[in-house]
């Protein structure tokens, strides 16, 4: 998984794209897929790699305009602390579904 992931994040990772390279319901259709997969795996390694792509795509969408549903991360965020995942992973969760505080 990690170098489709992967693949996805190369995308979307530079905070230089200033012109849209997917169209809006692309980025849409990755957002949920990798929330999807973020939430319901078992294994760390493609969490912590779906939601490091999650963070480049909304760091993308925001700076496009490009709306997307936080609802389910924001569920998941609330079940979740340090006593059942990482640190790393709660930090980006956090960075998204809190980006101005």
């Amino acid at each position: 998984m990690y170098e489709l992931i992967g693949s996805i994040r190369d995308v979307f990772s530079s905070p230089y794209i200033s012109t849209p390279i997917v169209s809006p319901n692309l980025v849409n259709e990755l957002w949920i897929l990798l929330t999807k997969l973020f939430i319901h795996s078992d294994i760390y390694d493609n969490k912590f790699f779906a939601i490091f792509a999650m963070d480049d795509i909304y760091l993308y969408s925001r700076r496009q305009n490009i709306k997307l549903c936080l609802k389910d991360l924001e569920k998941w965020r609330e079940k979740h602390n340090k006593n059942n995942t990482t640190e790393e992973i709660l930090e980006c969760v956090d960075d998204i579904i809190l980006p101005d505080v």
